[in-house]
């Protein structure tokens, strides 16, 4: 049985309540386990469902590209962390990147953070079994885009420095010698 999204602006006031200054991610995670608790079964899937959507509509090959320059390469689990981590920043870093992948050149980030955030989707199926919740709580959405579903959207980035610079400018000057993988 397939859900609805939670509406967008419901999805991304959760998320906002969740994030700290910093990269935090326990206390993020333990932010949003204590926000999704608040909340009705059916609203922790259509949560559930509104996260795949996002993490689905950033399955593209830009910003997978962009994600390869900023940590020096980037595997299929790797970029799905990094759009973990992308949603879990929230709406206005998301729907900049997506529009723009190579802004993230302008993220305050240091040497030690990977920019993913593999942790944040167990929070959600945690909380979906605590409220009863039977099977896997993914089992109410789209499948999981890269997962046996569609390749991303876009054109393929060549895993090539001159190309890649190229394409990413900004990104290429701030990471492309020193990645922050």
């Amino acid at each position: 049985m397939r859900s609805s999204p939670m509406p967008s602006d419901d999805f991304w006031q959760i998320i906002s309540r969740t994030v700290g200054p910093g990269f935090d991610q326990d206390a993020q995670a333990n932010a949003l386990r204590a926000a999704l608790r608040e909340l009705s079964l059916e609203q922790v899937v259509s949560f559930e469902v509104a996260f795949r959507r996002y993490l689905n509509q950033a399955y593209t090959w830009d910003l997978w590209g962009a994600a390869y320059v900023i940590r020096g390469g980037c595997s299929d689990d790797g970029f799905e962390y990094f759009r973990r981590w992308l949603v879990s920043r929230g709406r206005d870093l998301y729907e900049t990147a997506v529009a723009d992948p190579d802004s993230l050149s302008q993220l305050d980030v240091g040497p030690d953070q990977m920019l993913e955030f593999e942790g944040i989707y167990y929070v959600i199926g945690a909380v979906f079994e605590a409220k009863g919740g039977e099977g896997d709580v993914r089992d109410h959405s789209e499948p999981e885009a890269g997962l046996d579903g569609p390749q991303p959207s876009g054109q393929p980035f060549a895993e090539d420095e001159a190309h890649l610079a190229q394409r990413y400018p900004k990104l290429w000057r701030r990471f492309g010698n020193d990645p922050l993988g």
